[in-house]
């Protein structure tokens, strides 16, 4: 153990409590399966994804497997894309805090990690 790696458990401290607080002020909007995408593509992935699921249960190829994985993947895509994230009104002070708190956080854990 290191003579100054009590900075680095304190970097990482900070950095962790940093990001808690900014999670705090960050909301998540509503997702609904059936308002995906401005041409629905979320219910039509989602049939393919359980078609193609079901014919590799029964079948197993390499093909489905292979159509099983880039309809998961799209799927995922799908669903990361329409969700509606957004940083509440929070005050100035309260934000330049977490964000000291992240960065000063991190520099230290880089600091004290290259010596």
């Amino acid at each position: 153990m290191k003579k100054n790696s009590i900075l680095f458990y304190a970097g990482l401290l900070m950095t962790v409590i940093g990001v808690l607080l900014f999670f705090s002020i960050v909301r998540v909007g509503s997702f609904s399966l059936f308002h995906l995408g401005r041409s629905n593509a979320g219910p039509v992935l989602l049939i393919v994804w359980c078609l193609i699921l079901t014919a590799f249960v029964i079948f197993r190829s390499a093909i489905l497997e292979l159509l099983l994985a880039l309809t998961t993947i799209a799927l995922i895509i799908v669903i990361i894309l329409n969700v509606r994230i957004y940083v509440v009104t929070t005050s100035m002070i309260r934000f330049l805090a977490i964000l000291a708190l992240i960065f000063g956080g991190a520099g230290l854990m880089i600091r004290e990690n290259s010596n």
